[in-house]
């Protein structure tokens, strides 16, 4: 289950004040359909809801808590909240426990989509290897690697 790249395309626009951020969200958004494309990709809400209904009885309840205490990682895609597949164990789509413990490390540290993109981007501390290859066969040393961020980006908020 994956999202329509074509629908992220670059969108034209006439202010030429507007293009530069439309296309730095378009590149971010880019790069987490490219990098949470080899692992299940990215599934709408109700995508989602239609994967859970048959195992929840309030799916739509229970994937907006999951959605609102960060337990997940979900993130804005144009109007609509897409969460990468990989972090739900298929069939009965419950979220991976260390994608809430990296969330539990970062989420005073980082908004939602930095949160999304640093499961796809390399990190020092997992050997320069991605959080998401990682995640379903060494989740501890994810988590660990979403400690040591943090320690990091409060060192260097604290430098500021």
């Amino acid at each position: 289950m994956q999202l329509n790249a074509a629908v992220f395309e670059p969108a034209a626009t006439t202010r030429s004040a507007v293009v530069p951020l439309r296309r730095r969200e378009d590149a971010a958004l880019a790069e987490l359909i490219a990098g949470y494309g080899a692992h299940g990709g990215l599934a709408s809400t109700d995508e989602l809801v239609g994967l859970m209904r048959p195992h929840w009885r309030q799916p739509i309840s229970i994937l907006a808590k999951w959605i609102v205490g960060r337990k997940v990682v979900s993130f804005m895609s144009r109007t609509q909240f897409v969460l990468p597949v990989f972090q739900f164990a298929r069939p009965q789509m419950t979220p991976n426990e260390a994608v809430g413990d990296c969330s539990i490390a970062l989420a005073d540290l980082l908004g939602v989509e930095a949160f999304a993109a640093w499961f796809v981007r390399p990190c020092e501390w997992l050997g320069r290897r991605m959080p998401v290859d990682l995640l379903a066969n060494d989740p501890g040393a994810v988590v660990d690697a979403a400690g040591r961020t943090r320690l990091a980006l409060m060192a260097c908020r604290l430098s500021d």
